[in-house]
């Protein structure tokens, strides 16, 4: 991977891909290839001078909830302040994350078969795409969730 200055926003990046379990995982999750993703860490490339981009930086932060903190700790110390993870997810908020989830789930679902679609009686590929893409987000947040319960046995 490409050297990087450390504090830069380059390496907050480079930080979300490791907790995203490394660059090979974070391609898989979002769908690119890892060279795409190893070059938008790449300050001095010209052919793609906006990096990675805030929706797909945004997309590996919900699947992988670990990759925001690097970013919010980049962005936490350029306005001056500080970034302090919560320690513990309460209960409501792993609820209301995950039914939110499920919810996109439905909605996908819902218009996929509604009078609206192309094929109401199922799903088109762009609308199977997206059904597969909040699948994986709510997928992310039931393990999320699982985690949170699972602390309860110990």
């Amino acid at each position: 991977m490409r050297r990087v200055r450390a504090g830069s926003i380059q390496d907050a990046v480079r930080g979300a891909y490791a907790a995203a379990g490394g660059i090979e995982c974070a391609a898989d999750d979002l769908g690119i290839s890892a060279s795409a993703l190893s070059r938008a860490i790449d300050a001095s490339d010209e052919a793609r001078p906006g990096g990675l981009g805030v929706n797909y930086l945004h997309r590996l932060c919900r699947i992988t909830p670990e990759a925001a903190a690097p970013i919010a700790e980049h962005f936490a110390r350029l306005s001056g302040g500080v970034f302090k993870p919560r320690r513990e997810q309460t209960q409501s908020g792993c609820i209301h994350t995950l039914m939110s989830e499920f919810s996109d789930v439905l909605k996908c679902h819902a218009d996929a078969f509604s009078e609206a679609s192309q094929n109401p009686d199922g799903f088109t590929p762009e609308e199977a795409k997206a059904t597969l893409k909040e699948i994986e987000e709510h997928r992310a947040q039931l393990e999320a969730y699982q985690k949170y319960v699972e602390e309860f046995l110990s």
